[in-house]
């Protein structure tokens, strides 16, 4: 990272990012079309323990995405949590917006172990019910009280699990006033 200064270390501090994005966009390789990259918005869960990332994503059983994978598992992935713009009237190039992202690249897989499967499809629906509940999504939060969201075989048959493993992410931030990630908007 050439901006040493806006590294963001520690698994707690890239969870503290992760916790306020709510669209991990997922690049790879479209083999179809000349190699030309393929990039998709997801809505995402993940797990984060001892330097290791997974994200988990759903999908159709069919889909460009899934033919990439298959083709080719290595993806790189971005998430941005946006805040305020900075304008400087003196000299605009010191212009700026604060942020906080986590970016990184890993090896893509399609789920087949039920248990797992529904694991993911959890830690999916509890990252979006949190974002929502923190105002970052146009839906309602229907939920009175925190909630443990478990699916069955039979729903999680429903759909494809996409998982991405990764050591190889890191954390940046202009933060607005301290810490690591900038504050909501």
């Amino acid at each position: 990272m050439r901006r040493k200064d806006r590294e963001v270390a520690g698994d707690e501090n890239i969870a503290k990012i992760i916790e306020q994005c709510t669209t991990c966009h997922v690049a790879m390789a479209d083999d179809a079309n000349a190699g030309i990259p393929y990039v998709i918005p997801l809505s995402f869960g993940y797990s984060l323990n001892g330097g290791v990332l997974e994200l988990y994503f759903h999908c159709a059983h069919i889909g460009k995405k899934l033919d990439c994978i298959r083709k080719n598992p290595n993806v790189a992935f971005s998430m941005c949590v946006e805040n305020r713009i900075e304008i400087h009237e003196d000299v605009y190039c010191k212009s700026g917006r604060f942020y906080a992202s986590v970016v990184g690249q890993g090896k893509a897989e399609i789920v087949e172990d039920t248990a797992e499967k529904c694991r993911g499809l959890s830690l999916l629906m509890q990252r979006q019910a949190a974002g929502a509940a923190h105002g970052s999504s146009s839906a309602q939060l229907m939920l009175t009280a925190p909630h443990k969201f478990e699916f069955t075989p039979a729903q999680a048959a429903a759909v494809t699990v996409l998982k991405i493993t990764s050591t190889n992410y890191t954390g940046k931030a202009k933060p607005g006033v301290t810490g690591a990630a900038p504050e909501r908007p």
